[in-house]
């Protein structure tokens, strides 16, 4: 055969329209040659536009049909919507090659009222039929059948849409079988039988892309490129819609599956010929057969982006069974299938790579094989967090609906916050330029699982100037952030590998920074700043007088920026959370939020944010602080837990004097403290200061030698065994001491 067909028709024409559409993609394995009709009609005027040759043959006259269609010539013909019987010569001459389309499953409603007929029996099932034509009234062998339920409500009309929608499916199917010569007829002249192999060789393999995204963002650009390169777009909902409004062909998933969406679409792409489609691993002869055998087309690319879940959690005021709704089921099932069949199947979940995807179908006629592998893995990554964030966001949820949860590990209100299980999405935000040293490599990860977290990082915002980040510095920046978010009113804290170097509270920002500044300048060099307040031009200009790495704020006004943008390598962080006027930490910690590695193990916890009471603590000694004693007493426990284990803070007059960190025991952290504060600022400067210590004095010799320095006010968790002792040094040198009963170790 050369491949041409003639289309008979009488309306509309959209069987028509299918036809040249399927054509157009090259699925026929041939081309329309020439469109007849029995009367002037839409369908006509249309084959005219699109430059087909046309024939008006009055009354479907037989004689005058079989001269035009043997003067063109044609291989074959398909009646499309034609509502005339074909005659003895057109019969004659092209016995076994008409096909036509009749909207039933006949032998059930032959006739010119099926759709009317089926509705008035009560059918609960009707369908469409394509077969070869004989002499009989729609009574020639079928070639293919497809089903379609009658639904509740159903009138001529909307059923009759329906089943010209699978008409539009499978008529073009025979239509290549038949052109492909894979058709043949029994003796008896009954049965049709597909030539499994002639047709593997012969019908063209359609390129299909199955799409449905939330995000339609660059949708319409990449539509526009899959049909330039012949790909039908088959369709769901509002992606389905979008597309039509840019004004590309598109082929809903209904009519793929023969079934409408239903349970308030719930339901729409589970169905065999969605998912055949995208499993049939097309290596394998097997494969392809039993999608032939079953009249099933495959897709060779699927474009899938889930329902915005973690969007629709941070929504006020939804309720738990809206949330629910957003929790996608058919979207992930196409991901993981076309992930797994990533050997046939390209799957693109993110719209980032819709240029990449199409420049290499443009480029190489199809997505490579390492591409295909990449997105399969980018895919499950996706499915993965798309998963972790409902797990973590669904026990809370259930427990604030009035769920009675058992106590289970993980469960609101269980014994033990931690599940059996513990899966963490994290979102790359950047790749690091190395981590704390450059033979380290590193990256940047924000979690996606649950509502972003106060801190400098909980988003993928980038500093609003500087060059990139490095490992070193977020970690000194969330420390910093940490810290400042303890502190009161304007505030500033300085931080040299995490721990605080310089800290202060004033009445103005400027003022904080001096004071800041002063308890260790030379420390300070090379530090990371976080503020409790809008830097203004006065911050700016202290800040612009030494090199700093990273400045944390909750924002930056137009002169500060003017000021820091001539230190071109300075990042500027904004962390809005820093501006709440003091801890605005909630009372519960998240048990998930702190995850650290240590021997191959991973070690979750609660974050140590939970806001102290200076009201629970308890004065030991006989005397009481002074007011000025509390309120650096106070600042300096805030301080303390910042610091690393071993620790010791001494503050006077609102600002850090003198740090010691790290230390293997807690007489030595003293004396760090007190030598640093002696060299700094001189020996008087600790003469009526404050000592925070971030665990229990197991002996009295660290508060020994604070005393020896001059410091008169103490404030650490107590539970040692030798309390007594280290409250009694405090007392014999006439000091306060407050137990706190709480520890603040960090290491």
């Amino acid at each position: 055969m050369t491949g041409r067909i003639a289309v008979g028709v009488s309306g509309a024409g959209s069987n028509l329209r299918a036809l040249h559409a399927a054509a157009v993609r090259g699925e026929l394995g041939g081309e329309i040659a020439l469109v007849f009709a029995d009367r002037a009609c839409p369908a006509l005027d249309w084959a005219a536009e699109q430059g087909i040759e046309t024939a008006l043959i009055p009354g479907g006259d037989d004689g005058s049909l079989a001269e035009t269609l043997m003067g063109t010539p044609v291989d074959a013909i398909v009646l499309a919507g034609y509502m005339r019987l074909v005659g003895p010569r057109v019969l004659g001459a092209y016995a076994d090659r008409i096909l036509n389309t009749h909207p039933s499953l006949l032998p059930a409603f032959p006739g010119a009222h099926a759709v009317r007929d089926a509705l008035a029996h009560g059918a609960a099932l009707t369908g469409a039929t394509v077969h070869l034509v004989d002499a009989t009234l729609d009574g020639g062998p079928i070639v293919a059948q497809d089903t379609v339920p009658v639904l509740p409500g159903d009138d001529e009309a909307t059923l009759h849409d329906r089943i010209r929608a699978v008409e539009h499916r499978i008529l073009p199917r025979a239509a290549a079988l038949l052109l492909a010569g894979a058709l043949s007829v029994d003796p008896a002249g009954r049965r049709v039988r597909i030539d499994i192999d002639r047709a593997e060789a012969a019908v063209p393999v359609p390129r299909r892309a199955l799409l449905s995204v939330s995000d339609k963002g660059g949708l319409a650009d990449f539509g526009r490129g899959l049909v330039r390169l012949a790909f039908e777009l088959v369709s769901t909902g509002g992606t389905a819609r979008a597309l039509r409004e840019a004004g590309l062909p598109v082929t809903d998933v209904a009519a793929v599956t023969g079934f409408p969406e239903m349970l308030d679409g719930r339901i729409k792409t589970l169905h065999p010929r969605v998912h055949a489609g995208l499993l049939a691993d097309r290596r394998l002869v097997d494969h392809r057969r039993q999608l032939l055998a079953a009249a099933i087309a495959p897709f060779e690319l699927v474009v899938v982006n889930l329902y915005p879940f973690a969007a629709a959690a941070e929504r006020p005021g939804i309720t738990f069974d809206e949330l629910v709704e957003e929790i996608d089921i058919g979207g992930p099932s196409m991901v993981r299938a076309a992930a797994k069949n990533h050997a046939s199947v390209a799957i693109v979940a993110d719209p980032a790579r819709y240029e990449t995807v199409l420049a290499a179908l443009t480029e190489e006629g199809s997505v490579p094989a390492g591409m295909r592998a990449a997105l399969a893995v980018e895919a499950f990554r996706h499915t993965a967090a798309y998963d972790a964030r409902i797990a973590a966001e669904l026990p809370g949820r259930m427990a604030a609906a009035g769920v009675a949860l058992p106590d289970e590990p993980g469960l609101p209100g269980s014994t033990d916050p931690y599940p059996a299980t513990l899966t963490v999405g994290l979102e790359k935000v950047e790749s690091l330029r190395y981590g704390e040293n450059p033979h380290q490599p590193a990256a940047r990860y924000r979690r996606t699982d649950g509502p972003s977290t106060d801190g400098p990082f909980a988003t993928a915002n980038a500093p609003l100037q500087g060059k990139q980040l490095s490992y070193n510095n977020v970690l000194d920046a969330s420390a910093a952030a940490a810290l400042a978010r303890q502190l009161h009113g304007p505030a500033c804290v300085i931080v040299k590998h995490t721990n605080p170097c310089g800290a202060a509270e004033r009445e103005t920002l400027a003022e904080a920074w001096s004071a800041a500044l002063a308890g260790d300048p030379v420390s300070a060099f090379g530090g990371v700043v976080a503020l409790t307040r809008e830097v203004d031009r006065p911050t700016a200009e202290g800040l612009a007088s030494i090199f700093l790495e990273v400045v944390v704020a909750p924002g930056f006004d137009r002169d500060a920026r003017d000021i820091l943008a001539t230190k071109a390598n300075l990042r500027l962080v904004v962390d809005a959370s820093l501006a709440s006027g003091g801890v605005a930490i909630a009372a519960a910690p998240d048990p998930t939020g702190s995850i650290r590695t240590a021997g191959g193990a991973f070690l979750v916890t609660a974050p140590d944010t939970t806001p102290d009471d200076p009201g629970t603590w308890t004065v030991a000694t006989g005397r009481q602080p002074t007011e000025t004693e509390r309120r650096d007493l106070e600042l300096a426990w805030r301080l303390v837990r910042g610091a690393t284990s071993n620790a010791i803070v001494l503050v006077r007059d609102g600002r850090l004097i003198g740090l010691g960190s790290g230390q293997t025991s807690r007489v030595d952290a003293a004396r760090q403290a007190v030598e640093k504060a002696h060299a700094i600022s001189g020996e008087a400067v600790l003469r009526g200061a404050a000592c925070a210590s971030d665990a229990f004095y197991p002996f009295p010799d660290g508060v020994d030698v604070c005393l020896a320095a001059g410091v008169s006010a103490f404030v650490q968790p107590g539970g040692s065994m030798r309390d007594e002792d280290v409250i009694a040094a405090a007392e014999r040198a006439g000091a306060t001491m407050l137990l706190t009963g709480v520890r603040h170790f960090r290491h």
